[in-house]
């Protein structure tokens, strides 16, 4: 059996792309913590309010979601085979449990967002029970399809490879198939050490995967159709508009991150000849693999970010739409973090083309993948110029009225580019006034004093 640390020197080798996998695993697992502790903040924030509770299900739902392959970054081998029996239940039964609460929920947007055409179903009685029927109404459902054969995973084995040797199966759970076997054949003789698995792929839960960013794509309306309404004067229930745009923004993002895992997965399908599944993963990363079959599983490994990225988007809109009037400089916080999540996940992308196109060039990866670090390096401070322009697109800055009222009076102070004695005084007296604390007034200045060096 393999040991831990064989385990994790072979994820990060260069034949698995550098740990890209186990990085994504292991996101997964932190954006997963990150949308419970925000749910848990929705939901203190008014435990009175129905639309809170809805929202921090909601939130549950999409980080589970977006933790789909964490139990592949935790001891993934037969020696600890007890631990990820317990896994197995996260992977299966709670993930599907929560994209099909998810879908529910999509529709039940209407209940807690008016919609004009959907206006029977803004009603408080909804409200008080639909944010607990939905995950009720989830779980009840999985539970009666989960032993449907479409919706089952009945078999699964272990592939055992010692180098040189010809492949070994080791079942886990169910019976012996003959897909195994085929897997087996398609790997052939060993080329490392490994140990890995495979299982059936039932239709239906691939159907739910797919069907999922559809869905929200339908919740995406529901969202544009509500903040509309609100904008023509019909629906007065959204207090803030820029609240609703970043809410509407988040789902966007994410909606469009998904739409394009899909087509992604096409994609790779038309590239492979056919559906794609896990099973081809293995042989992709295992098997004696070309150029072609190299670039099928990067594309598929890198399928697998995009999920927890467009949700891990969503849920910084959400911060960024929660806390916009209690948290100051908030914008500023959120577009430093994207723009250096972006940067970062461009770099590391970047590092393993280059290493991979450079490995089919002249044998050695790790040199592309050197080349391609320094240039992006070099050429850092134009990248995130044009990332810092897309995040001020999808977090607009914006202030209270009393930070509005301040800047207008410290623009006025500032037309000679030079603030008196008398001016700083009358400054002080409005920011007293409107109850603005020197760290406000500071970030305020600084912001209004870059404009003015920028132009």
């Amino acid at each position: 059996m393999r040991t831990v640390k064989e385990f994790y020197f072979d994820a990060f080798s260069a034949e698995s792309l550098f740990g890209f996998r186990m990085i994504i695993a292991w996101a997964s697992l932190l954006i997963l913590l990150w949308c419970i502790g925000l749910s848990a903040l929705v939901w203190r924030a008014n435990r009175e309010s129905y639309e809170n509770k809805f929202m921090s299900v909601l939130l549950i739902c999409e980080g589970v979601k977006a933790s789909f392959i964490i139990a592949s970054g935790i001891l993934y081998i037969r020696r600890y085979e007890w631990l990820q029996d317990i896994l197995w239940h996260w992977t299966i039964d709670v993930f599907f449990t929560a994209h099909i609460t998810a879908i529910i929920m999509y529709f039940c947007i209407p209940i807690y967002y008016r919609l004009n055409r959907l206006s029977f179903m803004y009603k408080p009685v909804f409200k008080k029970h639909a944010w607990y029927i939905a995950p009720s109404l989830g779980i009840t459902i999985w539970l009666l399809i989960r032993g449907i054969p479409d919706f089952h995973v009945a078999d699964a084995t272990w592939i055992v490879c010692k180098e040189g040797a010809m492949a070994q199966l080791d079942i886990w759970f169910g019976t012996h198939q003959p897909w195994m076997d085929e897997a087996v054949a398609e790997i052939g003789v060993c080329t490392a050490d490994f140990e890995t698995t495979i299982t059936s792929q039932p239709s239906g839960l691939w159907m739910i995967a797919l069907g999922s960013p559809l869905i929200s794509l339908i919740a995406l309306l529901f969202i544009r159709s509500s903040i509309k309404s609100h904008l023509e004067g019909d629906n007065p229930d959204i207090s803030k508009s820029l609240t609703s745009r970043s809410l509407y923004i988040g789902f966007l993002g994410k909606v469009i991150g998904l739409l394009f895992w899909l087509s992604l997965l096409v994609f790779i399908a038309v590239l492979h000849g056919g559906q794609v599944t896990f099973v081809d993963e293995t042989v992709w990363r295992y098997g004696d693999p070309g150029f072609i079959d190299r670039l099928k599983y990067f594309l598929w490994i890198f399928s697998l970010t995009i999920t927890p990225a467009a949700i891990a988007f969503e849920a910084m809109m959400f911060v960024h739409a929660t806390l916009k009037d209690t948290v100051f400089g908030i914008d500023n916080n959120l577009r430093k973090t994207f723009s250096t999540a972006v940067f970062t996940g461009i770099g590391l992308v970047a590092f393993i083309i280059g290493s991979e196109a450079m490995e089919s060039i002249v044998g050695y990866g790790m040199a592309g993948g050197v080349i391609v670090g320094v240039s992006l390096l070099v050429i850092r401070r134009p990248v995130m110029g044009v990332i810092d322009k897309a995040s001020n697109k999808f977090i607009p800055s914006s202030h209270t009225p009393e930070e509005a009222a301040y800047l207008d009076a410290y623009a006025t102070a500032m037309e000679d580019l030079i603030i008196t004695k008398e001016e700083r005084k009358l400054l002080d007296t409005i920011a007293a006034t409107y109850g603005l604390n020197d760290k406000i007034i500071r970030q305020l200045e600084s912001e209004y004093d870059s404009s003015l060096e920028e132009e």
